[in-house]
């Protein structure tokens, strides 16, 4: 049997957070297969790397709890996925939640392996720190695409490598997770030349070609949340960890093509966990015994661009970023989802970036689907916007006055004006009425499976905290990676 060129492996513990992002990135790459060893996570990693396996070559399993130091649980799984990796594929490499594998050029990985030779039997790539990008709070934007300030080579950190090995090469004594001994073959580095070692799993630093982007910190409140973990293992409480690897001395964001190829699997993967979620949660004794008449998706519901009455259109200026007047990163949504006063601005649902939050200024939340009260203006066709929150209206200034979108108008004229724009596209809804959570998950369970994920999407995002915790224990933690 021919082998395949490559398997990677993840030992991961508690990254629900970024799993997503991490599959998403090595998926695009190219890897034949991925191995997830995931280490008894209770926040959804292990649900959301299961839902990949039926769309993806992605294989999961959890760790032996047999084993109780966490050092020889990882070795367990290194080499596990070594040993099932011999005659069946001719590279492994072994990585964390916060490492990705990044190549120079449009090649894939296979075509970055193509060019090391029989005698290579073990490939050292250096990290490449990056730092927290001054982003403080955790996002639902991808690690590869949010943060982009990285260290330089002075930061003697990056002298450490994660390695590739050939299977077979691998002598199963184990030093540590960096570096692995061969019984024979030569370390090459990212150029293809040999490996000169310095002590411990280091050498010179060398980036071009390929080179392991290592996101040690993400935003400050990655940072908190590891200290929390790990308070009295191997971390303290105290910011010296942080000071020292935050390096954002180098404006250095990956490849956008890379990015958009990623992101392509990123949706996929949203989409497979709510499927996923949902069937676990029919076949727990949920599912109704008599799907004759079980609801299917009927309601339709249009969607448009909204204009301000400047005859501009409502966008995001980035990613994350704020409502403004204008062509930016992404135009905003509108629909009039019931037969009621309520209007949804919201965030294209089939995109990637579905449930990355947005702002509106003075708007007294933040969100990726937002809820406000509209009234009809038939003399001219316009509606004004209001949030039931400030009970202020939304209001579009002009240019010449600052241009910004907020929500700051006790009463309503000419500028808290606005038009919907060309009709975009329809989602189809199985629930015909607003209400909480409780008639979303009726709608669920009547649905015999074919709930349509949009609607979870939006519906979902409308929800008051407690109710978002209810979806979150019967769906499973799992289900607040994608809203």
């Amino acid at each position: 049997m021919k082998k395949e060129k490559s398997a990677i492996v993840l030992f991961v513990k508690d990254e629900a957070h970024d799993i997503m992002a991490w599959l998403s990135w090595h998926i695009s790459l190219g890897f034949d297969k991925i191995f997830v060893y995931d280490d008894h996570s209770t926040d959804g990693t292990y649900e959301i790397a299961k839902s990949c396996e039926g769309i993806y070559n992605v294989e999961v399993c959890r760790t032996s709890m047999l084993e109780g130091n966490f050092y020889y649980r990882q070795r367990d799984s290194y080499f596990d996925a070594i040993k099932k990796s011999i005659d069946h594929y001719e590279w492994i490499a072994m990585l964390d939640g916060d490492e990705y594998v990044s190549i120079d050029g449009t090649q894939d990985i296979n075509g970055f392996l193509d060019k090391f030779s029989k005698d290579d039997t073990g490939i050292a790539l250096s990290w490449c720190i990056y730092g927290s990008s001054s982003r403080v709070l955790k996002d639902k934007v991808p690690t590869y695409q949010v943060f982009n300030h990285r260290s330089t080579p002075e930061l003697n950190d990056n002298t450490l490598v994660k390695s590739f090995v050939r299977p077979e090469a691998v002598s199963f004594v184990y030093e540590n997770p960096h570096k692995f001994n061969l019984s024979y073959g030569n370390y090459a580095d990212a150029a293809g030349q040999p490996v000169e070692w310095r002590p411990g799993a280091t050498k010179n630093i060398l980036w071009e070609g390929a080179r392991i982007n290592h996101y040690i910190c993400r935003s400050m409140e990655h940072f908190i949340d590891r200290i929390k973990r790990r308070l009295g293992s191997d971390l303290s409480n105290s910011t010296v960890y942080w000071s020292h690897f935050d390096r954002n001395d180098v404006y250095d964001p990956q490849d956008q093509a890379r990015i958009n190829a990623a992101n392509t699997v990123y949706n996929t993967i949203k989409k497979s966990v709510f499927q996923y979620s949902m069937k676990n949660f029919l076949e727990k004794g949920n599912a109704l015994e008599n799907t004759e008449n079980s609801l299917a998706p009927h309601r339709k519901v249009d969607v448009f661009h909204l204009k301000s009455i400047h005859g501009e259109h409502l966008s995001l200026n980035n990613i994350d970023g704020h409502l403004f007047q204008g062509e930016g990163f992404e135009r905003i949504l509108a629909a009039i989802p019931y037969d009621s006063n309520k209007i949804w601005l919201f965030r294209n649902p089939v995109a990637y970036s579905s449930n990355v939050r947005f702002h509106i200024t003075h708007s007294a939340q933040s969100n990726y689907c937002y809820e406000f009260e509209f009234d009809s203006n038939e003399s001219d066709g316009s509606i004004f916007i209001k949030s039931p929150k400030t009970q202020k209206y939304l209001t579009c200034i002009p240019a010449s006055h600052g241009g910004s979108v907020e929500f700051s108008r006790e009463e309503a004229s000419d500028w808290e004006k606005f038009y919907f724009g060309e009709k975009v596209s329809e989602l189809t809804f199985v629930g015909d009425n607003e209400g909480p959570a409780s008639d979303l998950i009726y709608y669920m369970l009547n649905s015999a499976g074919s709930f349509p994920y949009e609607e979870f999407l939006l519906k979902s995002s409308t929800l008051e905290s407690n109710d978002r915790m209810n979806l979150k224990s019967l769906l499973g933690p799992q289900i607040m990676s994608i809203i």
